[in-house]
């Protein structure tokens, strides 16, 4: 598996957004409701190096495994140590590890950058088990749930939230 993190290619990223949105239309893990765009998928791809946080994507032999990214936690001045991450992966290769692979990863990646401190998993839904192992497995601890917080596809879905210190 090949990590690519700089100059992604459009190639990749279209791909890449093809995961993403899987799990936009097919999932509770994410709370968007509407597909993103290329040009959407672009900007956050922009704004996450332009603030110099990881966004990665894995693939083997031309395919997209999982991709994996940061973004802030919250705008208030407070938090500026503390920064939240996503992390997908392709649903042809799920239950084969690569998660925990991409997750690893991740949190290598965020230790170079000084200014993250805390990382913080926010995960879409009780029963998503599969996100849960794989954040203890890299050391992450539950925090708390927040009851039925998200609404998609009217169903109300609740948010664990897990913690990793840098």
């Amino acid at each position: 598996m090949i990590f690519l993190y700089d100059k992604i290619s459009q190639k990749h990223l279209i791909l890449a957004l093809k995961t993403y949105n899987y799990y936009i239309s097919n999932s509770f893990t994410n709370f968007e409701e509407k597909r993103l765009s290329i040009n959407s998928f672009k900007l956050l791809y922009k704004k996450c190096k332009l603030n110099k946080l990881p966004f990665i994507i894995a693939i083997k032999k031309d395919q997209i495994i999982g991709l994996a990214f940061v973004n802030k936690f919250r705008e208030k001045s407070g938090y500026r140590f503390t920064y939240e991450h996503s992390i997908y992966v392709n649903k042809k290769f799920t239950n084969n590890g690569y998660g925990s692979l991409i997750l690893k990863e991740l949190i290598n990646n965020c230790k170079i950058n000084k200014n993250i401190k805390n990382l913080i998993a926010v995960i879409g839904g009780s029963d998503n088990i599969g996100s849960i192992k794989i954040h203890k497995k890299n050391g992450f601890k539950y925090i708390g749930t927040l009851k039925r917080i998200g609404f998609k596809k009217n169903k109300w879905i609740d948010s664990i939230y897990m913690q990793k210190k840098l």
